[in-house]
């Protein structure tokens, strides 16, 4: 049936952060279409992310500014809308085509979309009403087959889009990097706003040695590689790693703020807490963890306990220590430029059998200490009675 009216495109999504992807399907669809408006509809949270989004209006700040990046800002009918964002929740894509249906009484709704999403379209909530109530108008992306859509129905742009997913491109801004499918405005809001932990980033460059800086990364990389396969949220295995030494090169490896990181992760366990007298004594450098984990909850407003426990216990693990625990504890021992002979191994191993990888990391970090004539912590070693108990129970 034909309609007289101009066509409403919606343009849904996290925009975390928004990319020259998004701009070019924006562009392409105003190009083919030419509709009476084209709405950017940042969610206020979405249901199929496991991070924790940057708040709305720093997203719509970095919007508007790719939006004007890409030559769109002020284009008759292009605007960002607000409407999922006033719900304070996660809205749904039938809850928003609804709304705008009944803005634009009559005219063909369309819903624009990257090819990556057709795979799991069926999953979304409502997605037969969905198509009911508009066209999904889909950007092919390289990899793109025609099998991938699994028979839902779709109007495609002309031409082939570019691949960058928000994902991608939030794991190179947690390590630090400037992904070039970023635009310069909306990289220079992030660094305005401290987004994507360059906060963080910016305190260790100026807090840290080359070495030891590389090494954060380096752990924090591993980490969010591994993160997916262990059930845990890349972004806070990316907070822990990045964060888990911040404190190694205080003086006196941050002695006077170690006790207040120890009794924010062990609050009333006394166990823990007697060990502090017997680590200033006999190895003094392991008080970086305790002191890293009260950086990370003062400095920077860290309040995830699993994330204060990852840093915390990073350097002696312990027993009943959690998965992202466990994680930062093997990473750190085998991340990319790590001098122990093993660590290529477990690197490898950590990513087929972690459990595995665990019980290596911890006795390659015995037998350094044992070898070497140190003192060896009594967490470290609870962890192996520990962990020898499972293997074997």
């Amino acid at each position: 049936m034909a309609h007289s009216q101009k066509p409403v495109i919606i343009y849904g999504g996290s925009f975390d952060p928004p990319h020259k992807g998004h701009m070019a399907l924006a562009a392409a669809a105003l190009r083919q279409l030419e509709p009476a408006a084209l709405y950017f509809v940042p969610g206020w949270r979405t249901p199929f992310k496991d991070f924790q989004p940057v708040p709305f209006s720093r997203r719509c700040g970095m919007l508007a500014k790719a939006l004007r990046g890409a030559g769109l800002a002020g284009r008759k009918g292009v605007s960002i809308s607000s409407f999922e964002a006033g719900h304070r929740r996660v809205v749904y894509t039938f809850e928003t085509i609804g709304h705008f249906q009944k803005k634009h009484p009559g005219a063909p709704v369309y819903f624009l979309m990257g090819s990556d999403c057709l795979a799991g379209f069926k999953q979304w909530r409502r997605w037969r009403g969905i198509l009911k109530k508009a066209s999904l108008l889909v950007g092919l992306r390289p990899g793109y087959s025609p099998g991938a859509a699994h028979g839902v129905p779709f109007v495609a742009l002309r031409g082939r889009f570019p691949r960058a997913a928000s994902s991608g491109l939030r794991g190179a801004l947690f390590l630090g990097e400037k992904p070039s499918a970023l635009a310069g405005p909306v990289l220079a809001e992030i660094e305005r706003n401290g987004l994507y932990h360059d906060r963080e980033l910016r305190y260790l460059k100026a807090n840290l040695s080359s070495a030891r800086l590389r090494h954060s990364l380096a752990v924090a990389r591993l980490a969010m590689s591994l993160a997916p396969g262990l059930g845990l949220s890349p972004q806070k295995a990316a907070l822990a790693g990045i964060l888990h030494d911040c404190a190694r090169e205080l003086p006196g490896s941050g002695v006077a703020i170690a006790r207040k990181g120890l009794a924010g992760v062990f609050p009333g366990r006394k166990s823990e807490n007697m060990l502090y007298v017997e680590v200033i004594s006999k190895a003094p450098v392991l008080l970086h963890a305790w002191a890293g984990a009260a950086l990370a909850r003062n400095l920077f407003g860290v309040k995830d306990r699993e994330v204060l426990e990852a840093i915390a216990l990073h350097a002696t693990g312990a027993p009943g220590m959690g998965k992202l625990a466990r994680l930062i504890y093997v990473c750190d021992l085998a991340a990319e430029g790590r001098g122990f002979k093993a660590a290529a191994w477990i690197r490898r191993l950590a990513g087929l059998d972690f459990p595995a990888a665990l019980r290596a990391a911890n006795y390659v970090k015995l037998s350094s200490a044992f070898s070497g004539g140190g003192w060896v912590h009594p967490l470290s070693v609870s962890l192996w009675n520990s962990l020898q108990e499972k293997k074997n129970g």
